[in-house]
């Protein structure tokens, strides 16, 4: 599993437009992009900005014509997804049947994370949330006693 690190702006940036996005009413979520075989997580895309549906039942249904968007986009920036993350309504991020049953990246070694409260404090640190990683045929392990993401300075 790789540890990857995430500026500690870029992670307020995230927090912040999950937050918004969510309202406190609604999940809200975002994959984070990092250069081809890069640790660093360097852009973020917001599910909204690739369907903007995404949340409108209140939970996420991503639509696949987001993803026809979203691989382009990977291409022409010499990027990769390594991580998605999503909220939940309150401290509960442990993955729900749905989480389990559709990967928002179904392959192996894919990290997922899940935040609490809808993201609504103005702070969130990293290992609050809960982060899990695929194994391939929907099954899952639990990362939080490995954490894999650090915030950093720069």
């Amino acid at each position: 599993m790789r540890l990857l690190k995430i500026s500690a702006l870029k992670w307020y940036q995230l927090i912040s437009g999950l937050r918004k996005r969510g309202g406190g009413v609604r999940e809200s979520g975002a994959f984070l992009l990092s250069k081809i075989g890069s640790d660093r997580i360097c852009k973020i895309i917001f599910y909204d900005e690739l369907d903007p549906e995404v949340s409108a039942s209140g939970i996420i249904r991503f639509n696949g014509s987001g993803y026809i968007k979203l691989w382009p986009l990977l291409r022409n920036w010499g990027m990769e997804v390594v991580a998605d993350i999503h909220t939940h309504p309150d401290s509960n991020t442990n993955q729900s049947f749905a989480d389990k049953s559709h990967p928002m990246i179904r392959l192996k070694g894919h990290i997922a994370l899940i935040a609490p409260f809808y993201a609504m404090y103005r702070w969130i640190n990293p290992n609050v949330c809960s982060a899990y990683l695929y194994e391939g045929s929907f099954q899952w392990r639990s990362l939080d006693q490995n954490f894999p993401i650090k915030t950093t300075w720069l």
